[in-house]
């Protein structure tokens, strides 16, 4: 709410006029910002620190190297890594900038930017030796240099 004192020049307005005004403001202020939220890519803003616990997929999104100032997590086997310390390698413009906000496991094992459509990224049973192996090696990576979260879970149950 925006109060201005520089023109003075017309009459003082009473306590009714002021209260009707400042609220007449803040209703504005709150059809735009529910316009926002409802428009398309809205999303909740993500917050640096964000705190340690599961997260769903869904929940998981909002930490995906996009807003400013915000966590960043890439998630693998279900473990949710901090990648914050990094934004040159996992934010806007990172050369894994595809990683974050999401469980990356299946794009990792099998070294892929991008999942094919229908491709479930938990499904990790028809992956091979190789690939099992190759996701291993991932998460030992991640878990060596970044600290855990959370864990991925799959639906809204046991999520706070």
């Amino acid at each position: 709410l925006e109060l201005s004192m520089t023109d003075r020049s017309g009459p003082v307005p009473d306590g009714k006029d002021l209260v009707s005004s400042l609220l007449k403001q803040q209703q504005g202020a709150s059809a735009a910002s529910e316009a926002a939220e409802t428009a398309p890519g809205w999303r909740p803003p993500a917050i640096r620190g964000a705190e340690k616990r599961d997260y769903t997929l869904g929940e998981l999104q909002q930490f995906d190297g996009c807003v400013p100032e915000a966590s960043i997590f890439v998630a693998v086997k279900r473990n949710i890594y901090d990648v914050t310390s990094r934004p040159d390698l996992y934010g806007t413009g990172g050369a894994y900038s595809y990683l974050p906000g999401k469980d990356a496991s299946r794009l990792l094992a099998k070294m892929k930017p991008k999942l094919e459509e229908g491709e479930d990224p938990l499904d990790l049973s028809d992956l091979t030796e190789k690939e099992q192996a190759t996701l291993d090696q991932w998460d030992a990576f991640f878990a060596k240099k970044y600290e855990v979260v959370g864990k991925v879970i799959v639906s809204d149950v046991g999520a706070r």
